[in-house]
């Protein structure tokens, strides 16, 4: 009797070490399928919405602008301050999706320049690059504004 209730046993453990074994194959391919599938997604929504226009700041002598720009699970939050009519300092207020060395490298890049589409080799080629110039954009142009 005791060699039937061992032999019933042994195809429960089986059965239970396949289960875990293709829970750990399924867990481990979503870990590596989802980022991607995240990535394609924002990349889509971002080329969606890709044109950056600039705006003309020379007509304030002094004011800070703040506003946000965000696409599918990323986000850029600024504070743009214009002094005489040109770009002096730009902070990346908030961030999630977007690398923030490849913003402030956007962000310099801008006030270097003046203009919220610079020359400047392969700036506005990436997400981030967008996401930061749309921030700025949508700070000046929507005026979600306070006086300095």
């Amino acid at each position: 009797m005791k060699k039937k209730q061992q032999g019933k046993k042994a195809p429960d453990k089986k059965r239970i070490r396949n289960i875990l074994i293709i829970l750990l194959i399924s867990i481990a391919a979503a870990a590596l399928i989802i980022p991607k599938m995240i990535y394609r997604i924002n990349e889509g929504l971002v080329e969606q919405d890709a044109t950056v226009e600039d705006v003309d700041v020379s007509a304030f002598s002094e004011k800070t602008f703040t506003g946000s720009y965000s696409s599918g699970h990323m986000y850029a939050g600024v504070e743009v301050t214009v002094v005489n009519g040109q770009y002096t300092e730009i902070n990346l207020t908030g961030y999630s999706g977007i690398n923030p060395a490849r913003a402030e490298k956007v962000i310099e890049s801008i006030i270097r320049h003046q203009t919220l589409i610079p020359d400047d080799g392969d700036i506005g080629e990436q997400f981030t690059d967008i996401m930061v110039q749309k921030a700025i954009y949508y700070a000046i142009r929507y005026n979600y504004s306070a006086d300095t």
